[in-house]
């Protein structure tokens, strides 16, 4: 596929703004966070696509806005192996590997039954920047196509049971769903991993 020259250089002012305002949002979420931290959540979680090849992992930093609160901002880097696209009768797979900035909203399951008491049921919705670009070039049709591009910016859906075990250290379990990833379409992945908590721990 050609692009003409004005073509090209909108394309890449249309990158760089997308790269800037992922810059400007993650430094924004990192000032936060030394300024309030108290216990600042890490996160590791490997990832099953709804495809049978895809598969991934993703490691984040979590913290709530304030002392007290249930609702909390994240940020986490994101790798899926062998996501499929379908295009021209073929299957494709490419790797993806994304900045992801969520905010989520934190609810205590309320029980007297000892397992439960210890569930948190946590809902996320946000937004993931692409950090690979991903083309195929069919020498038979002479032409290029594009299925996402550096500083593409997707819509992201989760939600995720944590069961914990003390005061810093949870099991994880859940569902990551991205309505429409560029030129992939949707895709989604089931995930468990641990969250640890760093520093300071207040209640329980």
């Amino acid at each position: 596929m050609k692009f003409s020259h004005k073509q090209s250089i909108k394309n890449n002012k249309n990158k760089t703004l997308r790269l800037n305002i992922c810059k400007l949002a993650t430094a924004g979420l990192l000032t936060l966070s030394c300024s309030n931290v108290m216990a600042l959540d890490t996160s590791f979680s490997l990832h099953k696509g709804d495809e049978s090849k895809t598969k991934g992992m993703s490691v984040g930093i979590a913290d709530n806005f304030s002392k007290g609160s249930p609702w909390y901002w994240s940020v986490a880097y994101s790798t899926l192996d062998d996501v499929q696209v379908e295009w021209n009768n073929d299957e494709l797979y490419f790797k993806n590997d994304t900045i992801d900035a969520l905010i989520s909203y934190r609810q205590q399951l309320k029980s007297y039954n000892d397992f439960f008491k210890k569930v948190t049921i946590e809902y996320q919705v946000g937004a993931s920047v692409a950090l690979t670009e991903n083309k195929f070039f069919w020498q038979d049709l002479n032409e290029e196509k594009y299925f996402s591009e550096k500083g593409d910016i997707n819509a992201i859906l989760a939600v995720a049971a944590h069961y914990n075990f003390n005061k810093k250290t949870a099991l994880t379990l859940g569902v990551k769903y991205q309505p429409s990833f560029s030129e992939f379409g949707g895709v989604s992945s089931v995930f468990v991993g641990i969250n640890y908590k760093f520093g300071k721990v207040v209640g329980y």
